[in-house]
């Protein structure tokens, strides 16, 4: 093998890793030819796995060949739901093969954890824009600087992408149906994600404002219109763009998918544009869709009235809420608080009251 990172001294995880999958990738093509890698770099992100991003060269028939990859490997995490890197490779796999959303190709997977220290796959890179959280994408970047009208545009064609993804029959994903032989309903979704990640996260605290709107919505969620697949982090930063800033080029991190109505996802995508707005103290920039504007929109999307959007909304409140009551352990000081955000437990009672008022 020939390596582009030196052997001398103490070396980064980075470097090591580079180190390591350049043999393990030597022997997944024809001929096991010397594999170098290159411009490894990990960026600061991602809570159920690194990512390290790198290019591969190899000499093919004479030809110099090269790809761009980056990798997800499994942590030692201490969220349950977030303990399996597999969990998205599996996600990521059934989406490429029962439909064309656009998603990152998976080009290999290891689940022994002899080769670089833990199991991971390798998917291809993608080129393209994604809208960053910190600063808010609302407060300045590129986002920001787009007109209103490229803003909207956008905005809708993630949704339009979002709704490919959601016409992929729930069936196609088994490994989240786990024995159920019906469409998965709200219920389903706040009983197996969002009732189990609060178990974990309450760790013996009982948080009534929490557990008392949980309840509540279990016992008044609507019939489900439309089952299927819930990225369950959907969001403009989980969004890539064109290099214009306009077309979408991959929607990513299925690190916590499972199944659903697809008004949760639709809602989470709203309510964390206020997040990054409203609650970091940010204006809102123009041009996002929100409220009746956003439901209408959706549901000339979706072919389908959503008359009771209010639930889903107070179901994203909720999902934050949680999300906000435990440090995660894993390298992610998520600054566990004393007391729960006031931001965070205004806007469930607000969307709560939404939806208890018939709005």
């Amino acid at each position: 093998m020939t390596s582009a990172t030196p052997t001398t001294g103490t070396a980064t995880p980075t470097e090591v890793f580079a180190r390591q999958i350049g043999p393990w990738l030597s022997a997944q093509r024809p001929g096991a030819p010397a594999v170098e890698i290159v411009d490894a770099t990990e960026p600061a992100q991602g809570f159920s796995s690194r990512t390290i991003l790198f290019t591969a060269r190899w000499q093919e028939s004479g030809r110099a060949m090269e790809r761009a990859l980056v990798a997800r490997i499994q942590r030692d995490v201490a969220v349950p739901m977030l303990a399996d890197v597999f969990h998205q490779y599996r996600v990521m796999r059934a989406i490429a093969a029962n439909s064309t959303v656009k998603v990152p190709q998976i080009a290999f997977a290891e689940s022994d954890p002899g080769v670089v220290g833990a199991p991971f796959f390798i998917m291809e890179r993608l080129y393209g824009r994604v809208p960053p959280d910190f600063p808010s994408y609302h407060a300045q970047g590129w986002v920001a600087d787009l007109t209103t009208a490229e803003r909207t545009q956008l905005w809708w064609n993630g949704i339009a992408e979002m709704a490919r993804l959601h016409r992929i029959d729930w069936r196609c994903f088994p490994f989240l149906a786990s024995g159920t032989d019906t469409p998965p309903d709200a219920v389903f979704y706040l009983d197996r994600f969002v009732g189990n990640w609060f178990d974990w996260a309450r760790n013996g605290q009982p948080f009534a404002v929490i557990a008392d709107a949980l309840a509540y919505l279990k016992a008044h969620a609507p019939p489900a219109a439309q089952s299927g697949l819930v990225w369950n982090d959907a969001r403009l930063g989980n969004t890539m763009y064109t290099a214009d800033g306009i077309a979408v080029a991959s929607l990513f991190d299925f690190e916590v998918a499972t199944l659903g109505p697809p008004e949760v996802d639709l809602a989470h995508w709203v309510y964390l544009d206020e997040v990054f707005s409203e609650n970091f103290g940010v204006a809102r920039i123009d041009g996002l869709p929100r409220g009746a504007e956003a439901v209408a929109g959706f549901e000339r999307i979706y072919g389908r009235p959503m008359p009771q959007f209010s639930f889903y909304m107070a179901v994203a409140a909720l999902k934050i809420l949680i999300l906000s009551v435990r440090n995660y352990g894993n390298d992610k000081d998520m600054g566990a608080p004393e007391a729960l955000p006031d931001f965070l437990v205004n806007r469930l009672a607000h969307y709560l009251h939404e939806f208890k008022a018939g709005r």
